[in-house]
């Protein structure tokens, strides 16, 4: 090979990114039907960097507030310890997610969109700080997700078949982030085969809400290429966002006090051995 080209080895993913996404969720004859939650959380297993594990179920803070139940929950597997219960549902601490979403078959309606935004918004608004004690080691940066975008939890929703008109949705999509914090607003909507719609700041389109210019929509007959933007978006989001090892000492603190008995007490002379210790 003479010459490589990043933009065109992308451009060949992108399409089979999607030839495959969409043959994935294709039903065949005989099958009664597929879970495409599923479908969407292995095609992200499949192109996401191994370090990040691809799940659903919980998301839960140091204070012990929990978010609503999540299609997909993305965590920075180095720092992240799972916890499940007995039926298989998992739960996972805040400082270690980077990303969460959901998946909806259709989303035609305010109600049901309303219903995807408080969803995302139950992970994006736990406190990813641990009450001040959280910390990215890798930046030096204390987590404060109220102010630095990078900081939060990366919320986005994929609609797999009817979806409002993009305008539409563009409108909606402004209207909600007009009536909650900037730390709160979901981070992108992408509608398969229809548009991506997302924030545009002063560089252009991007999914940062902290320097919003306004909402941006990128319809599928201006870009072939849009399944290859989440791509990207998403992988720079989840690869940028900080995270933090778990606070045990901030969760330890929720913890009833022990109650061990105690075999000898230190405030008298110290046992023998401790005292050979000290004199060493």
């Amino acid at each position: 090979m003479d010459n490589f080209s990043l933009l065109s080895l992308l451009q060949a993913s992108g399409k089979r990114m999607k030839e495959e996404l969409r043959e994935r969720l294709t039903p065949h004859p005989g099958e009664l039907g597929s879970n495409r939650e599923e479908i969407i959380r292995d095609f992200l297993r499949r192109y996401l960097p191994r370090r990040f594990e691809v799940s659903h179920g919980f998301v839960f803070d140091a204070s012990g507030r929990v978010s609503k139940q999540l299609d997909i929950v993305v965590v920075d597997s180095q720092v992240c310890p799972r916890f499940e219960t007995a039926g298989g549902i998992r739960f996972f601490p805040c400082e270690s997610v980077v990303a969460v979403g959901q998946v909806k078959s259709s989303l035609t309606g305010r109600r049901e969109l309303k219903e995807v935004f408080e969803n995302l918004e139950s992970a994006k608004s736990l406190d990813r700080s641990a009450g001040g004690r959280a910390v990215d080691t890798t930046h030096q940066e204390r987590i404060d997700p109220t102010t630095n975008h990078l900081h939060q939890i990366f919320t986005f929703v994929v609609v797999i078949g009817k979806a409002l008109d993009g305008k539409s949705l563009q409108t909606e999509f402004l209207n909600h982030i007009l009536e909650s914090a900037p730390h709160l607003w979901p981070n992108l909507i992408y509608a398969l085969d229809k548009y991506i719609i997302t924030f545009c700041c002063d560089g252009g389109v991007c999914p940062n809400p902290m320097d919003a210019r306004g909402v941006a929509l990128q319809p599928t007959d201006r870009d072939d290429d849009l399944l290859m933007k989440l791509y990207l978006l998403l992988g720079m989001a989840i690869e940028t966002t900080r995270v933090a090892s778990l606070p045990y000492w901030e969760y330890l603190s929720r913890i009833t006090p022990w109650s061990a008995d105690v075999g000898y007490s230190c405030d008298g002379p110290l046992p023998p051995y401790l005292s050979s210790l000290a004199n060493w």
